[in-house]
């Protein structure tokens, strides 16, 4: 199987308009969905520092506005066409960038235990080992 990123720079440089939200539950669909209205509206300030309240169809939430790292970018990609069998080629195109993600856990607040969280701070991790290697003389 070979994966095509098309990534088209008017998108890439455009303003970050998406706001992105990761839940912690599956939600089968893919596609827009109205969130601005119907889910950001909603969000309250948590009595903890940074922090937010909400619920999804019942169930509590909380989350923290997270900042996607400096001289990175989030993107956003979509396939056009399902792929049918493990060895089809499949196309992803750029629709959007985002510059911040809402996380969201069950009834406890976010922290560096958290996947999502451990991902970003692996980012800056990485480019300290990678500064230590390239000085390195061998």
């Amino acid at each position: 199987m070979s994966i095509t990123l098309n990534i088209n720079t008017d998108v890439l440089e455009s303003p970050k308009t998406s706001s992105v939200h990761s839940m912690p539950f599956y939600i089968d669909h893919d596609g827009p969905a109205n969130v601005s209205k119907y889910f950001s509206s909603y969000l309250k300030p948590s009595s903890s520092d940074n922090a937010l309240d909400a619920s999804f169809r019942g169930l509590p939430l909380k989350g923290t506005s997270i900042s996607v790292p400096d001289g990175f970018k989030g993107l956003i990609f979509t396939e056009t066409n399902q792929h049918q069998a493990e060895d089809d080629e499949r196309n992803f195109f750029l629709k959007d960038n985002f510059n911040k993600i809402t996380y969201w856990n069950y009834d406890k607040l976010p922290s560096k235990n958290d996947a999502i969280v451990s991902a970003l701070d692996w980012i800056h991790i990485s480019q300290a080992v990678s500064i230590l290697v390239l000085n390195q003389q061998w």
